[in-house]
């Protein structure tokens, strides 16, 4: 079982982290996201998954726009639209640089024939 009390402080501690909750600032914002998808007849921006991920995808996104993240990491393809959409930066794991200690040896495999 990990450590959340430890895992917590280590990201308080780092300045690569801020924590930051889905305040009455971006509830707003994403409000007037939301209404103008609804005005577009389609609540979901044409998303496919369910209506809960969809909210808890823009509240993410939402809270790194207001707070001013330089960009949002995420694998997850719809949050990534959402985020791209209010005009975050969106970086995935396969975008990132593997360092050299991580990367796969060659394999000398001998002579072909």
């Amino acid at each position: 079982m990990p450590d959340l009390e430890r895992a917590v402080s280590e990201i308080d501690r780092s300045p690569a982290f801020q924590i930051a909750s889905f305040d009455a600032r971006c509830a707003i914002e994403l409000a007037e996201v939301v209404r103008k998808a609804f005005d577009k007849g389609d609540k979901k921006s044409g998303s496919k998954a369910g209506w809960n991920e969809v909210k808890y995808d823009r509240q993410i996104a939402m809270i790194a726009k207001v707070y001013g993240a330089e960009a949002l990491y995420t694998d997850d393809r719809n949050q990534s639209t959402f985020a791209e959409e209010i005009g975050l930066k969106v970086l995935h794991t396969w975008d990132l640089e593997l360092p050299s200690d991580y990367a796969q040896a060659s394999l000398d495999l001998g002579k072909q024939e």
